[in-house]
């Protein structure tokens, strides 16, 4: 999907469909959390498509990576909680990532529990991270650079709220 082509609603759209449904044509709110998710997916669409065209990772798998990057080692059910997705999401992933003419994880029986398998960065995955982390990192800033210090504190702090609600 091209976020740089899609347009929200217009304010009057959104007033005229709200009364529909009721009296309150305030769309303020409306409009801003179509413009978040909006600004969000951009973000995302755009420093995801730099990191699989520069290093040919994906969201995905950048984000296992820098899981087992900065918390280490650790099994798929653990690892399926850090990263938000189901064990049966990891197992596939893990599975793909294994079978790369170099694996940037490694696979291993857990001593603890002979039935689970703990999941490490090899050192090409280490390499990988260290590799991409600052140019991703980059990418990352040049879209708050639109705002200043104080603005970017500013929406860190507004953000936060909502997010707490």
């Amino acid at each position: 999907m091209n976020y740089n082509s899609r347009k929200l609603p217009s304010r009057e759209t959104l007033a005229r469909a709200q009364r529909l449904n009721d009296d309150i044509v305030d769309v303020s709110g409306v409009d801003l959390v179509l413009s978040l998710i909006t600004t969000a997916d951009l973000i995302r669409s755009n420093i995801y498509a730099q990191l699989a065209k520069d290093y040919d990772v994906s969201e995905g798998k950048f984000a296992l990576l820098m899981s087992l990057f900065s918390e280490g080692e650790t099994c798929a059910g653990d690892l399926a909680l850090r990263l938000g997705v189901t064990a049966a999401t990891v197992s596939v992933m893990v599975k793909r990532m294994l079978v790369a003419k170099e694996p940037l994880i490694s696979m291993s029986k857990n001593d603890e529990d002979g039935r689970s398998r703990l999941i490490a960065l090899t050192p090409a995955g280490i390499r990988l991270i260290q590799n991409a982390l600052p140019n991703h990192l980059k990418s990352i800033r040049a879209f708050a650079q639109v705002l200043n210090r104080q603005e970017q504190e500013s929406l860190i702090v507004m953000l936060r709220k909502l997010l707490r609600k």
